[in-house]
């Protein structure tokens, strides 16, 4: 049997598996997806990664039931993956059926039917950040909004701002607060210089 060219380097799908499992362990593999059996284990690994991942988000019963009969569909078509079988069509349906009801389609009747929000923590956030800017540009960036914060609190202090509404008013613990302000007293002391006033 001829060879088909369904299997060959595939340079976006490195991407892919590199966003899902990190590019230390996928890095320059793009050339393996000309083999079926390659394809056929890096598709079962990603079916069991998103079943993981979406076990640990709040979903309604109906969209954990749905989601979880469209990755068994998709695993069972991943197992097939060879050069013989070529079930591609169905991978594709069941990974658009899959993003069609995680975006909150579903009922048959072309309406959203649930709401889907997305949303980044701030640790999450910094971390992006960080890769956008690269670490030079991310730890000054730091530096300037850590001396603003400061500034800030020393302010809302001296202003006779009661601590726990400087820390309401800045997004930051009680705690937090007092450690700045403890810190601003020893900066101060060693220094003999007033900290710098927020303008």
């Amino acid at each position: 049997m001829e060879k088909s060219d369904r299997f060959k380097d595939n340079w976006d799908l490195e991407y892919v598996m590199q966003d899902l499992f990190g590019s230390r362990h996928y890095y320059g593999i793009a050339g393996g997806f000309s083999d079926p059996s390659f394809c056929r284990e890096c598709l079962l690994r990603t079916v069991s990664r998103i079943r993981n991942r979406l076990q640990e988000i709040p979903m309604d019963e109906r969209l954990i039931q749905v989601s979880g009969s469209i990755l068994d569909n998709l695993e069972a078509n991943a197992k097939e993956v060879s050069e013989e079988v070529n079930n591609d069509w169905q991978i594709i349906t069941n990974l658009l059926h899959l993003i069609v009801h995680l975006l909150g389609y579903d009922w048959l009747d072309g309406k959203i039917h649930r709401h889907v929000i997305f949303c980044q923590d701030r640790t999450q956030e910094q971390k992006d950040w960080r890769i956008i800017e690269g670490d030079r540009a991310y730890y000054d960036q730091y530096r300037l909004e850590e001396k603003r914060r400061y500034m800030l609190v020393n302010l809302l202090e001296r202003n006779k701002v009661p601590i726990y509404q400087i820390a309401t008013l800045l997004g930051m613990t009680i705690e937090r607060v007092r450690k700045i302000l403890q810190e601003i007293q020893r900066l101060e002391m060693e220094t003999g210089k007033k900290i710098p006033q927020f303008e």
